[in-house]
């Protein structure tokens, strides 16, 4: 046998090496992934529960391992509205729509914080952007901005919102919602008679 000839036992033990090893790697990754998703759904039941401020920090942790999480993200800005603090609460829907310019609930949450603090028509500016996204699909952003062109006192314009939302909601069967949005439109109907 010259030097760099392996005796087939040799060639068995390193495949079985490279193969443990492999294996290893794949386990650990499950675990670390595991391990992630315990602690997300802790911070998430956190937060259900009106916890805000224990959920935020395990939220954080859990964004910086891992920066490109969407629902993390939202449930963080989620969280800093519930908890009152609405200046972390736009930093945070700002750095889900920046990362994510097709995620829906980023803007969504941004315009919903701000219609909180008045600002209509930045509200309606995020509730628009949402809206574009995939305009025959999702029906919440038409319902938001119909709501916040109610407030605006652009009455033709909410309709039309409320109107589209309402159609989107009744492909989907979203009764209790179609009822909402219902309400929504005669409100706004009888005030536009006064």
């Amino acid at each position: 046998m010259s030097e760099l000839e392996l005796s087939p036992n040799t060639i068995k033990i390193i495949a079985l090496v490279t193969v443990g090893v492999i294996l290893l790697g794949v386990g650990f990754t499950l675990l670390r992934s595991y391990l992630r998703s315990r602690q997300f759904e802790k911070a998430r039941k956190l937060y259900e529960d009106e916890k805000y401020g224990e959920a935020i920090p395990i939220f954080q942790k859990i964004i910086e391992r891992q920066k490109s999480n969407d629902s993390t993200q939202l449930y963080l800005g989620k969280s800093f509205v519930g908890q009152g603090n609405l200046t972390e609460a736009i930093s945070t829907f700002e750095t889900l729509t920046q990362n994510s310019p097709k995620n829906i609930d980023g803007y969504i949450g941004l315009g919903k914080v701000y219609m909180q603090q008045g600002k209509i028509d930045s509200a309606i500016a995020q509730f628009e952007q949402a809206a574009k996204i995939k305009p025959n699909k999702y029906a919440e952003p038409h319902r938001v901005l119909g709501l916040a062109l109610k407030e605006k006192g652009e009455n033709k314009a909410a309709l039309a919102s409320l109107e589209k939302a309402k159609k989107l909601y009744s492909s989907q069967k979203a009764y209790p919602m179609v009822e909402a949005i219902e309400e929504e439109i005669d409100t706004i109907t009888e005030q536009s008679k006064k």
